[in-house]
């Protein structure tokens, strides 16, 4: 019987994630997943852990619903409190390039960017999309009004345990979920049976617009070092190509939220639709 193992989100991109007992779909993502990220002051880029594998020095953690708590022991600093619903104010918009978009966003406050910017050595901001404006997923994959905050490019991201143990079967050094950063995490799966997948439902809400996901460097990076584990990638790319790509989880998108919007650990996968079903 397939479950729900873990839920995480990831409040500020490229951050370390939280892990959550349950969580409330949302047509973009799970609430708060991608909600913010960090943006250069100096020429309008998106910081991500490709270029700042620092960034996994920031613990985050939930202190409620609401507010964020974020501490970086290696430069000490004083522990900074961000809040997830902010009230709107008028303020500079900004353009900038998540991949193939381009977002037009807002600094939150001015404190933040400060401690962000000490963090990291640059000058940064954490900024949050405009409340007007609307990022749809890939038409390539995804139905016209399907949308995505600032994750790469879909708003869930499904991993199962059942792959994670058979590449851990062949690395020397283990590697975690956190490597590859997924949202929702399933167990009691048979190896590779998601390449099949088509939807999946839980708890009544049904994800589809499956994409195998391409991996890139950030997988290499211990989240607990920041070191590269250099065993990873080239396993990999030997053993987990498709199209010349290293795939690992699942890219997908809400299809129909029920009237029952939270997902929980420990929730039946109910209904698996398959690609090619016997």
């Amino acid at each position: 019987m397939k479950t729900l193992s873990k839920i995480i989100i990831y409040p500020i991109k490229s951050l370390n994630g939280v892990s959550l007992p349950f969580a409330e779909v949302t047509a973009t993502g799970f609430k708060n997943d991608r909600k913010f990220m960090l943006m250069s002051s100096v020429d309008n880029k998106m910081i991500t852990l490709r270029e700042y594998p620092s960034l996994y020095s920031i613990k985050v953690s939930m202190l409620n619903e609401d507010i964020l708590q974020l501490e970086n022991e290696g430069k000490n600093q004083i522990p900074l409190s961000v809040y997830l619903n902010p009230p709107y104010q008028v303020s500079t918009i900004y353009k900038v390039n998540v991949w193939d978009d381009v977002i037009d966003v807002q600094s939150i406050d001015k404190r933040v960017d400060d401690w962000f910017s000490e963090a990291l050595g640059v000058r940064c901001m954490l900024v949050k999309m405009t409340p007007d404006y609307f990022r749809q997923v890939d038409l390539k994959y995804a139905k016209k009004g399907q949308g995505v905050l600032f994750a790469d490019g879909f708003p869930y991201l499904i991993c199962t345990e059942t792959s994670l143990a058979f590449l851990n079967k062949h690395l020397d050094k283990k590697v975690t979920m956190l490597h590859f950063r997924p949202n929702i995490v399933i167990e009691n799966s048979e190896f590779n049976e998601e390449k099949s997948w088509t939807s999946i439902e839980i708890n009544d809400n049904i994800f589809d617009s499956f994409k195998p996901c391409a991996r890139c460097q950030v997988i290499s990076i211990e989240p607990e070092t920041m070191t590269v584990n250099e065993q990873i990638l080239p396993f990999m790319a030997e053993n987990y190509i498709e199209n010349k790509k290293i795939i690992f989880g699942l890219n997908a998108c809400l299809k129909i939220k029920s009237g029952k919007d939270i997902i929980q650990v420990g929730d039946v996968v109910t209904s698996v639709t398959l690609t090619n079903p016997k």
